[in-house]
């Protein structure tokens, strides 16, 4: 991954928190990570923790990112995907760690034609430990799947699998 590579976190909880850390520890420059979060003190915390670039509209923060990375709750995630259609016009690879919500419907609610990877980091990627199993949709590269697996990598192990619904399993 390019040092320059611009990553945006939606969503400032814990999953997020982990992936963030795990990114620093391994080198990648906190001036390139930027985070927005509906919570103005968590992201007080996170923002000294890490001098990171911290937003409240996730417009913002995905005009400015090469990666997206949805950490928000599922039941969230629709409504910040449609807040994001109008924004993405540079087309930003998209990554999710919303359990259970399907690639095929974050790309709908972005309007298609969205390079998505759905993740499913288990709770020991928390501590650096975990395994996330991993599915890219069709309009994701091969560049940017590898840009996904050194996101993820950070924190856990990974692993590909051809059909979303073997990540239910994980």
């Amino acid at each position: 991954m390019q040092n320059s590579t611009t990553i945006g976190f939606i969503g400032a909880g814990n999953m997020a928190y982990a992936l963030i850390s795990g990114l620093v520890n391994n080198g990648f420059n906190a001036k390139n990570i930027k985070l927005s979060d509906t919570d103005a003190t968590l992201l007080s915390l996170r923002a000294d923790e890490f001098n990171l670039e911290v937003f409240t509209d996730n417009t913002e923060l995905a005009a400015q990112c090469d990666v997206i990375v949805f950490a928000v709750k599922p039941q969230v995630l629709s409504i910040v995907c449609k807040q994001l259609q109008t924004h993405i016009d540079h087309k930003p690879l998209m990554i999710s760690i919303a359990a259970g919500v399907r690639a095929t419907d974050i790309n709908r609610w972005l309007g298609g034609n969205t390079a998505i990877v759905r993740t499913m980091p288990n709770t020991p990627a928390l501590l650096g430990k975990g395994a996330t199993g991993m599915m890219a949709n069709e309009a994701v590269s091969n560049e940017q799947k590898a840009l996904a697996e050194r996101i993820l990598g950070a924190v856990s192990e990974c692993l590909w699998v051809e059909d979303e619904k073997m990540l239910d399993v994980v």
